[in-house]
């Protein structure tokens, strides 16, 4: 099983023509429907309020093969919302109206296996009102031996200073640490990919890190590895999603190519699979106005 935990909400995207969309959001939301889609098992942990909006949330994941039982409804409760406005380039200047109640708690996590994958991420995974059940995911899932896949997806004008120790608490439980040269700019404040390694080779030295390059491309690092692939050239409607895609498609590649032991027997073809995975899930993205993979 896939367990995805992070926030889930609407977003409301607005168009650069004033054209407006209603699109079921949130980043690990994203996740788990494009790998439901794939034809991969998974669940979401998640918090919703038990309202219409709640239930267009719960509706739509169930109907892309996404398990909905451990997403806590909060009776009485709002959903959130993400008002998206799109530029000149497509990308998303967020206004985000969170609706979470004073208590707030998730289910209590499984009893993870080695056959397992548990990915979280961005500014959610360092919620200080939840870290300690967000804390209780990961340490059961190490315990159990799943895989660790971490995106800590920083956005422009989030103010990580204060929960910078959660954040690098989280990449060193990853197994696998991907994530935009936006993101670690914003974390290290430098933009050479290999000094990135460097920083977070001090935080976990044995994880997987992979790198988007938007319009470059991406970088993969693993041992003494470091191998580069293109993006695909593509027309670009969107990029809402366009992260959590790639990371979906790395998470499907590594099912599909069996690689859970430890990454000792990955070569550079095993690696060369993930990020072209990866890239062509976000590519799919960005040719639609949806936050996830189409339906295959």
């Amino acid at each position: 099983m896939i367990y995805t935990l992070g926030e889930s909400l609407m977003d409301i995207i607005i168009t650069r023509d004033g054209q407006t969309e209603e699109k079921p959001g949130g980043s690990m939301l994203n996740v788990a429907v494009s790998l439901g889609r794939a034809g991969k098992e998974v669940s979401l942990v998640s918090e919703i309020g038990d309202d219409r909006t709640g239930q267009i949330l719960i509706d739509f994941l169930k109907e892309n093969g996404v398990s909905t039982h451990l997403v806590r409804k909060y009776a009485g409760g709002k959903t959130s919302v993400a008002r998206a406005t799109l530029d000149e380039n497509q990308k998303p200047d967020y206004i985000f109206t969170k609706a979470y109640p004073e208590q707030r708690s998730l289910p209590d996590p499984p009893e993870f296996t080695q056959q397992d994958v548990l990915i979280f991420g961005s500014m959610y995974a360092c919620d200080p009102h939840i870290y300690k059940d967000i804390n209780a995911y990961l340490e059961s899932a190490q315990r159990g031996g799943a895989l660790i896949v971490y995106d800590p997806n920083i956005r422009q004008g989030n103010n990580i200073k204060h929960k910078n120790k959660l954040l690098f608490q989280n990449l060193a439980y990853a197994d696998v640490i991907k994530g935009s040269d936006e993101d670690f700019m914003y974390i290290f404040r430098m933009d050479a990919v290999v000094a990135i390694k460097y920083e977070l080779r001090k935080v976990n030295k044995r994880a997987l890190i992979i790198i988007t390059l938007g319009e470059k491309g991406s970088v993969v690092f693993l041992k003494n590895i470091m191998l580069e692939l293109p993006a695909i050239k593509t027309t670009v409607l969107s990029t809402i999603g366009a992260g959590d895609a790639f990371t979906a498609g790395v998470v499907n590649s590594l099912i599909d190519q069996d690689l859970f032991d430890g990454f000792n027997v990955v070569s550079e073809s095993h690696l060369k699979k993930i990020l072209m995975e990866g890239t062509r899930f976000s590519s799919m993205v960005c040719r639609t106005m949806d936050n996830y993979i189409p339906v295959m």
